[in-house]
């Protein structure tokens, strides 16, 4: 039973790299720019449509995911400079109300573009069965087996490396210093010298590819893609940030480090008699959990209270 248990724990993997990704991505624009990107998953979507062409058109995805993260990018960029800095009187409501607006213009954009989803082929970071090679690594032990998959190891490195050099980059780097205080304060920031415009427009950028970079590695794992396909995976992420706390970098980490586990933890017990049916109410479970946390802590598990001084 123990064995069993690491195995769906370890199968919650992909999901925790594909929310890391996201939620990283929604604090980062949530601490730069005082506003929720709600049109974060659209965007990724839409990048991921643009990696599924390339892959239509004969070119590796492992090729085409850096070009539809630099489409991601560009969106991020067109939002931040072209929609925020040049619209007059846009407030952190307005900027919400705008982003939901461009769910709405992908939602209709990506089936004028790239046509009918269901003829979107899209294949793993690497195709291990084109290459007659098993997808799964399979360690044996006494009493069962542990199994994960080879795309979700793949994953998991990239992700490790990615944000690992992001927070690297936070903490030692001129970009960082800039990020940080900006998002302590863009005032005071300004007056610093800093660019906050640029400052933005890069997280804007940045968030944009990683939510690309997350839609790939969820594609990859056999997912029909769709111009919704990563709306559970968006309302995760801001749960995880949510629970980890938006003060933080690193809190939204480990909420979405817990979301997944925390998941499939909930869909193990199906396995004990006379909790069958538990599975329909997992993340019911799950949520119920989250909510009871934040009533406890409001500002999250690693926030701190911000106390404004007149």
């Amino acid at each position: 039973m123990l064995v069993s248990f690491v195995s769906t724990i370890l199968g919650s993997l992909l999901s925790v790299c594909i929310t890391c990704l996201l939620a990283f991505a929604v604090t980062l624009i949530f601490r730069t720019s005082t506003t929720t990107n709600f049109a974060q998953s659209s965007i990724a979507a839409f990048g991921c449509y643009t990696v599924a062409w390339l892959f239509a058109k004969g070119l590796p995805v492992w090729l085409g995911a850096p070009v539809g993260m630099i489409v991601g990018a560009a969106f991020g960029i067109f939002i931040d400079n072209f929609i925020f800095r040049r619209g007059r009187y846009v407030g952190i409501l307005s900027k919400q109300i705008i982003t939901m607006g461009f769910v709405s213009v992908f939602f209709g954009a990506i089936p004028l573009i790239f046509g009918n989803p269901e003829s979107i082929p899209f294949e793993p970071l690497y195709n291990y069965t084109k290459h007659g090679v098993s997808p799964n690594i399979v360690i044996e032990i006494a009493g069962g087996e542990l199994v994960v998959t080879k795309h979700a190891l793949i994953s998991a490195t990239i992700t490790l490396v990615v944000l690992g050099a992001i927070f690297y980059l936070l903490k030692n780097s001129k970009w960082g210093l800039s990020v940080r205080t900006t998002a302590s304060n863009e005032q005071t920031a300004q007056l610093m010298g800093i660019n906050t415009h640029k400052v933005t427009a890069i997280s804007w950028a940045l968030a944009a590819a990683l939510g690309v970079l997350s839609a790939v590695m969820y594609a990859g794992s056999g997912v029909m893609i769709s111009a919704t396909f990563m709306g559970a995976i968006q309302v995760n992420a801001f749960l995880a940030c949510i629970l980890g706390g938006f003060s933080t970098f690193y809190g939204p980490i480990i909420g979405a480090i817990i979301i997944p586990v925390l998941a499939n933890a909930v869909g193990f017990l199906a396995n004990f008699k006379g909790l069958e049916g538990i599975g329909r109410w997992q993340m019911v479970i799950v949520y119920s959990i989250i909510l009871l946390v934040i009533l406890i802590k409001p500002e999250g598990l690693f926030g701190k209270k911000i106390v404004k001084k007149v």
